[in-house]
């Protein structure tokens, strides 16, 4: 494994994130709604969270199955559990892959109702056909990354950094 982001870059990838959200949020009046995909997302979505503490954020998750890999199909394992017609969403993902996971929240999201969608995330692979609205690393789309909430076979999520594998 090569270690790509340590827990310092990380942490500066976090604060610049953080100050796009809030002038983000700075415009926006009532709750967000803060959902994260799960399971990579957690540890990216609980830092970023703590950041935000002076905004009144709704929790929600959801997990994505990817069931079709040759076709973009996804089905919703466990789906958002409040809902979110006339609200604001921010999605939390830590990794970007194709863009297609983010095109298909945001479409499932306006389908529930929801007023407007912004997508976050930690990384961006290269050649996403849809970028998130905030994010901070780009990485080759070759690359298989671990740690921070990233697994291969369900290990090395608890890694403190992120690495290529």
């Amino acid at each position: 494994m090569e270690l790509l982001f340590d827990r310092i870059s990380i942490n500066k990838a976090l604060d610049k994130i953080f100050t796009d959200i809030k002038c983000y949020l700075s415009d926006i009046s009532g709750d967000v709604h803060f959902i994260t995909i799960l399971k990579e997302g957690i540890h990216f979505s609980v830092d970023l969270s703590k950041m935000l503490n002076e905004y009144d954020l709704i929790f929600d998750y959801i997990f994505l199955e990817n069931i079709n890999p040759d076709n973009r199909e996804l089905a919703i394992e466990k789906d958002i559990f409040l809902p979110v017609k006339n609200k604001r969403v921010i999605v939390c993902s830590v990794l970007t892959r194709s863009g297609y996971e983010l095109s298909f929240m945001e479409n499932y999201l306006r389908i529930r109702g929801a007023l407007e969608v912004k997508t976050v995330s930690l990384i961006c692979k290269e050649g996403a056909n849809k970028k998130p609205d905030f994010y901070f690393f780009e990485v080759p789309s070759s690359y298989y990354l671990v740690g921070y909430g990233l697994g291969f076979d369900e290990k090395y999520r608890n890694l403190e950094g992120i690495y290529k594998l």
